[in-house]
C-alpha cells in the first residue's frame, strides 16, 4: 500500500536540501554583489513564480533538482555585476557554496541527533568477551588507536575497518595500554547478524555539549569517507551500477525510513544532503566540481579558459549526467514496480 503522506514528506525533505543548496550558491552571489536573474527549485514548466528586486523567485513542475541563474555564468559580459568578471577566489565561493551548506546541514542534523543521546561509546575497551578473536589480546581499559595503521577516532571507524576486511583475514590492531603501544594481529568472525566482529564492547561517556558538537562532526566525515569508498568501489566494479539510486529511489527509501521514526528518518536526511555536497564538488563537468577545477586551471595558466570551449565541456557532461540519471531512475521505477 502505498502511503501518500510519507512519500510527500520525502519529497519535500529532498526539496529542502536542494533549496539550501541553491540558497549557498544564491547568499554568496548577494554577499559579492552578482547578479541572480533567477532562484528556481525543481524543472520543467513554471507552477509559480514571483518578482523581487532583480530575482525571479520560481517553483517548476519537476521536483529532482532546481537552480540559481547568474549573470555572467556561461557567457561573456561587460557588467560589474557577472560572475564572470569577479575575481577568481569569490567565483570558487560562489559555486562551491551549495555544497557547503549541504555538508553543514549533514553536521547540523547529526549534531542534533546525537543531542537526545545521554551517551556515547568511545574508543576505549569496556568488555572482552571470552572465546572470541579478542579474547586473550586486548584487554579491558585498552584504548584501540588505530587499525592497519590508520587512526581510529571513532567508533564506527573501528567497525568500518574491521568490516571491509571481513572473515578469515588479519587485521592489525593497536591498543594503547598503561601508556605503551601494542599490536595484535586478530582475525573478526561473523555475527548472526552478518556483521564482523572481533568480541568486545566498548566503554561509554556522558555527553555534553563538546562531546555532542564533537559526534555530529565525527559522524560527518565518516559518512564522506563511506561516500568515497563506495565511489570507488563503484569504479573497480566490486559494487554493481544498479545500486546507485536517483531521485525515485532516493525518495522511496526516505519514505520507508519515514515509518521507522524520527531518528531513522533524520538520520538518512543528513547522509542524503551530506552525499549530494560531497557528488556535486566532485570534479565532473557540470557539477559544481567541475566549474571549480576550470577556475583552479584558469589561476594556474593565469587567463579565463574561453567560456564557449568551457560550456562545450559542461553541456557534454549535463548530457552524460542527465543519461545517467534516466537510466538510474528506469532502474529505481522498475525496482519499485517489482515491490509492488
Amino acid at each position: 500500500m502505498i502511503d501518500v503522506f510519507m512519500i510527500a514528506l520525502a519529497i519535500l525533505s529532498f526539496l529542502l536540501i536542494i533549496t539550501i543548496h541553491e540558497f549557498g550558491h544564491f547568499i554568496t552571489a548577494k554577499l559579492f554583489k552578482v547578479g541572480v536573474p533567477e532562484f528556481s527549485i525543481g524543472f520543467g514548466p513554471e507552477i509559480f513564480k514571483k518578482k523581487k528586486g532583480e530575482t525571479q523567485y520560481s517553483v517548476r513542475l519537476l521536483p529532482l533538482g532546481g537552480f540559481v541563474r547568474l549573470e555572467g555564468e556561461d557567457e561573456k559580459s561587460n557588467s560589474e555585476s557577472a560572475l564572470c568578471n569577479k575575481p577568481v577566489w569569490q567565483r570558487m565561493i560562489i559555486v562551491s557554496a551549495g555544497a557547503a551548506l549541504n555538508i553543514l546541514l549533514g553536521f547540523l542534523v547529526y549534531t542534533l541527533l546525537y543531542s537526545a543521546l545521554p551517551e556515547m561509546p568511545v574508543m576505549t575497551v569496556d568488555t572482552v568477551y571470552e572465546n572470541t578473536p579478542a579474547y586473550g589480546n586486548i584487554m579491558p581499559g585498552d584504548e584501540i588507536t588505530s587499525v592497519n595503521g590508520g587512526r581510529v577516532w571513532y567508533y564506527k571507524d573501528f567497525k568500518f575497518l574491521i568490516n571491509t576486511k571481513g572473515s578469515n583475514n588479519p587485521v592489525n590492531i593497536t591498543v594503547k595500554r598503561e601508556g605503551e603501544k601494542k599490536n595484535f594481529s586478530i582475525t573478526p568472525i561473523e555475527d548472526e547478524n552478518g556483521v564482523y566482529v572481533i568480541g568486545i564492547k566498548m566503554a561509554t561517556e556522558k555527553m555534553n555539549i563538546f562531546k555532542i558538537l564533537k559526534c555530529g562532526l565525527y559522524e560527518t566525515f565518516f559518512i564522506i569517507k563511506i561516500i568515497f569508498y563506495s565511489l570507488l568501489m563503484l569504479i573497480k566494479g566490486s559494487v554493481p551500477l544498479s545500486s546507485v539510486s536517483g531521485p525515485v529511489g532516493t525518495v522511496s527509501v526516505m519514505s520507508e525510513a519515514a515509518k521507522q521514526g524520527f531518528a531513522s528518518f533524520a538520520s538518512l536526511f543528513a547522509m542524503l544532503t551530506v552525499n549530494i555536497g560531497i557528488f556535486n564538488l566532485l570534479p565532473i563537468p557540470a557539477l559544481d566540481g567541475g566549474r571549480v577545477f576550470f577556475m583552479f586551471v584558469e589561476l594556474l595558466r593565469g587567463k579565463p579558459i574561453d567560456p564557449k570551449k568551457e560550456g562545450m565541456v559542461h553541456m557534454i557532461g549535463l548530457i552524460l549526467l542527465l543519461g545517467l540519471m534516466f537510466l538510474v531512475t528506469i532502474g529505481d521505477i522498475g525496482s519499485l514496480i517489482g515491490k509492488t
